[in-house]
């Protein structure tokens, strides 16, 4: 069995970090995507909503782009010997493919208009483990080679990787954190278009308040 230690406070969970979006970005791009649908200049017509433009406007933003500090300790081994073990520091970046975000606009009900964002599934898209951290205990002292480093980095980012992706606790602040990004990306469209609500929804069916 491969032995992990992990820092105090709940291991993963205790050092999750939420990257807030600055607010002077999220009010440019809201005024972006305002303008882009037409909004300002003093028009008085309103142009019509359709799901490509909501889509490639959204697209602009690095959406719910989460990142997780974590401190473990990787096990090393070749077959059943344990060469050595190595602590470390890591950088678990989570989110999704913004190319695949899913917009509908359904206008079909003159008191029920209505747009529906779709996020695709959130997952951890990178991990980056700091080479100076690396802290070895040697079982065996052939294993102290010049490629060690190599031999180990790729060791301590799939042990972040496994820690990381079964927390569910993670993966929900991040789905809350992709929720509120959109709420804030299109909080001036639905100024300008009152008539309309807001729905978003994650693959599955899954819903965000």
């Amino acid at each position: 069995m491969r032995e992990k230690k992990h820092q105090p406070a709940g291991g993963c969970a205790g050092r999750v970090v939420k990257f807030a979006i600055a607010v002077i970005v999220m009010i440019a791009a809201g005024v972006f995507l305002w303008r882009q649908l037409g909004g300002g200049g003093g028009k008085e017509t309103k142009t019509v909503l359709t799901s490509s433009k909501l889509e490639k406007v959204l697209q602009i933003s690095d959406l719910s782009t989460y990142k997780v500090t974590f401190n473990g300790v990787a096990a090393v081994e070749a077959g059943d010997e344990l060469l050595y073990n190595v602590a470390y520091h890591a950088t678990v970046n989570i989110g999704f493919d913004m190319k695949e975000i899913q917009v509908t606009v359904d206008d079909s009900e003159e008191e029920n208009k209505k747009i529906t964002v779709v996020l695709p599934n959130i997952e951890i898209v990178d991990v980056e483990v700091e080479p100076g951290s690396l802290d070895y205990i040697f079982e065996e002292s052939s294993a102290n080679t010049q490629d060690v480093i190599r031999e180990a980095l790729s060791a301590c980012k799939e042990d972040a990787r496994t820690e990381c992706s079964t927390n569910e606790l993670l993966f929900a602040l991040a789905r809350e954190n992709a929720g509120n990004t959109v709420k804030a990306l299109t909080a001036p469209l639905l100024e300008q278009y009152p008539e309309y609500t807001l729905e978003i929804l994650g693959e599955g069916g899954y819903r965000y308040e």
